[in-house]
């Protein structure tokens, strides 16, 4: 602003002195003429105007000048507010950019987990499906030892019921025979009543001798009512002791049937485990097998269960029922047996 008036000041001294100088007319000349004078008059009137429109310029000028001073100041300060938001700005770009990316390495890392969770889990469906055969196949079995244990009691029991009733056969045709006794008794008495006319003494010792015979069919009747009170008692507890014997052997295949499942559990845990290991499967070996139906030939020695039921690797035959260790490790083997018809049976698993 100073060197803006120093400039205007000697600019307006620049100007004074030619016209000071057009004033005094340097060489002194002198002019009486009325013209000269106004035209002189007139040229320092219009000279007064022009210094004023100057000064109203200048001081407008001036006053331009601060404006854009202050603009530019307060363009200044917005310049470096603008470039404190850019870089505020710019730092939240790069930590998004940085979010952004992290987020794209954790989807990926999310997304090859998923691949691999599928995997497993078709992997576990295929096993699943596997032992869900094998249970059926393991019902089915029971099954048919459930109905072939229901048709033998079911065989016993129509037995035990015709038994029954050749006794009650044999009762009816003893009661059959006291009748005809007891008919003919009544016509000894008639005979006796008849030949009580012809001699006392022969009536009373035939009276006698009946009496003695009455006794003893009265003692024989109350032996046989003793003993088919014996007989019914004898055959109640041989069908309390059948229908126990049978509830125990349910019980024992419901205990043989918990332990097939207990084992399938075991054998889904072990599969489970093992699918986990990322080891070769060239050296997993495992079977299972059993019978189709029941062996009533076999008295010692290998007992064979020809029909395998699951197969992975080699090592058991199912002709010789021998499990032969293709490789060197450790090998779990577990047996389920029910004998029949009340009969003991002992098995031990033999190495070598």
């Amino acid at each position: 602003m100073r060197v803006v008036c120093i400039l205007a000041i000697l600019l307006s001294i620049s100007d004074a002195e030619p016209i000071s100088s057009f004033l005094t007319d340097g060489e002194n000349k002198t002019s009486t003429s009325l013209e000269t004078k106004d035209q002189e008059w007139s040229d320092l009137s219009i000279l007064r105007q022009m210094i004023n429109q100057e000064t109203v310029i200048r001081l407008a000028l001036v006053k331009n000048v601060h404006a854009l001073v202050n603009d530019v100041t307060s363009l200044k300060q917005s310049l470096a507010t603008s470039e404190t938001k850019i870089s505020e700005q710019q730092r939240t770009i790069a930590s998004l950019i940085q979010t952004n990316r992290e987020l794209e390495n954790s989807s990926r890392m999310s997304e090859a987990r998923l691949t691999d969770l599928e995997t497993k889990l078709q992997t576990v469906n295929g096993n699943v499906s596997t032992l869900h055969e094998q249970l059926n196949d393991i019902q089915k079995d029971s099954d048919d030892k459930r109905r072939e244990m229901f048709n033998k009691t079911h065989s016993v029991l129509d037995d035990i019921k015709i038994e029954v009733r050749y006794l009650s056969v044999t009762l009816l045709d003893f009661k059959e025979s006291t009748e005809t006794e007891n008919e003919s008794r009544d016509k000894k008495y008639k005979d006796l009543e008849q030949y009580f006319t012809n001699s006392f003494e022969e009536l009373k010792a035939e009276i006698f001798q009946n009496e003695l015979n009455l006794t003893k069919n009265k003692m024989l009747i109350q032996n046989l009512d003793d003993s088919q009170l014996e007989i019914r008692g004898t055959f109640s507890e041989i069908l309390n002791r059948t229908v126990t014997k049978l509830e125990t052997q349910l019980k024992t295949s419901e205990y043989e049937r918990l332990k097939l499942s207990s084992a399938v559990a075991s054998l889904e845990v072990a599969n489970m485990n093992l699918s986990r290991l990322n080891c070769d499967k060239s050296s997993h070996h495992a079977f299972t097998a059993g019978m189709s139906s029941t062996d009533n030939d076999w008295t010692g020695d290998t007992l064979v269960f020809p029909v395998i039921i699951y197969s992975e690797g080699t090592g058991y035959n199912p002709s010789t029922g021998i499990f032969t260790a293709p490789t060197a490790g450790t090998y779990v083997f577990y047996v389920s047996v029910q004998s029949a018809w009340q009969k003991d049976i002992r098995l031990d698993i033999m190495l070598n």
